[in-house]
């Protein structure tokens, strides 16, 4: 008979293991980055202006739960898949709190105004003239993705599009 009395005894132990399992184990792994320094560290802030003139700031505000920043240029051949890829991410998560911002590297802004039309994004496109954000960011190719957590966190950094995308889902449903 202690058999199954403890049997019975062990089931709040069993279900709490199963809840937190269930909780915590069926969340979506993060994928594999790439190296880069800036990896758990905290993004670095900044403040500008879009080629369309809305405020972009990152960190954002509260509703923010997780920032992509894509470092991208109109030349760019890989970059034909990343943006569209972003803006269908975009606009199927930003209601759960995604922002997406694309840094363009192009030599003037109206390189990067119509490199974004021909892409068809809605999101925030940052011109960096200067090449601040590149440096800041440590950026030496592109397409370059930071993917950011509600923390101010780097989480992830890379170039696949479904990586990029399993890697805000995994944040957004924790």
């Amino acid at each position: 008979m202690r058999g199954p009395l403890r049997s019975i005894a062990a089931t709040p132990s069993v279900l709490a293991c199963a809840w937190a399992i269930g909780l915590f184990g069926c969340a979506p792994a993060m994928p594999v980055s790439m190296g880069h320094p800036l990896l758990g560290s905290t993004s670095p802030p900044f403040h500008e202006t879009a080629i369309d003139e809305r405020s972009v700031d990152v960190p954002g505000t509260l509703r923010t739960h997780v920032t992509v920043i894509d470092f991208w240029a109109s030349w760019c051949g890989s970059c034909q898949q990343t943006m569209p890829a972003l803006e269908r991410l975009y606009q199927d998560r930003r209601a759960e709190g995604l922002v997406v911002v694309g840094v363009s590297v192009d030599d003037s802004a109206d390189e990067a105004a119509r490199g974004a039309e021909a892409f068809g994004v809605s999101f925030p496109i940052v011109h960096d003239g200067g090449h601040g954000l590149q440096y800041a960011f440590g950026v030496s190719e592109v397409p370059t993705t930071f993917v950011v957590d509600r923390s101010g966190t780097v989480r992830f950094v890379g170039r696949d599009p479904s990586s990029i995308q399993r890697a805000v889902i995994a944040l957004l449903d924790r």
